[in-house]
């Protein structure tokens, strides 16, 4: 069951607001971002006898140099997603291209003033509850997927786990 997405609540009142719902749009871009490179990953790994960790880490860092849209044009190939979820991973693309790209351009002159600001970050937010969306549904994807590695959420949960105690062991 997904939960509901809970949308952030701007005060309006300070103009670094802008700055900070940006940051949060483009966080949560880069979140979906990697989720589709999980499933990237995971569905390149699929049909290969004996993959190994070198081999996964190997299929992630022949990822680095290429863009969300090359990721997720491997993606769509080797994956049959309804036409829904299809467009809307498309919507999340260009969005995250905009925010890369064109958005303080797109808002040079509202940036000046008050209902400009309230503009713009009322657009982020949207931006940023597509981007959540999309998100929830692509990690039961790459979720599933890796499961078939015999990876499960469980597994990669104790990891972060442990990464944790190793960067903060005061929270053992």
């Amino acid at each position: 069951m997904r939960k509901k997405i809970k949308r952030p609540q701007p005060d309006y009142d300070d103009p670094k607001e802008i700055y900070a719902f940006f940051g949060l749009a483009f966080y949560k871009a880069n979140v979906l971002e990697h989720g589709v490179l999980n499933l990237a990953v995971a569905l390149l790994a699929q049909g290969e006898p004996g993959v190994t960790i070198s081999d996964v880490e190997k299929l992630y860092e022949s990822f680095d140099t290429k863009t969300f849209g090359h990721v997720l044009r491997v993606v769509k190939e080797r994956y049959s997603f309804s036409k829904e979820f299809s467009l809307s991973l498309d919507q999340a693309l260009v969005y995250r291209n905009h925010l890369a790209h064109g958005f303080f351009k797109k808002h040079d002159i509202d940036i000046m003033g008050e209902s400009g600001r309230r503009k713009m970050i009322d657009e982020l937010i949207d931006m940023w509850v597509h981007f959540a969306k999309v998100d929830e549904i692509m990690d039961e994807y790459w979720l599933s997927a890796w499961e078939q590695h015999g990876v499960t959420k469980e597994w990669m949960e104790k990891q972060v786990r442990e990464c944790v105690k190793t960067v903060r062991p005061d929270n053992a």
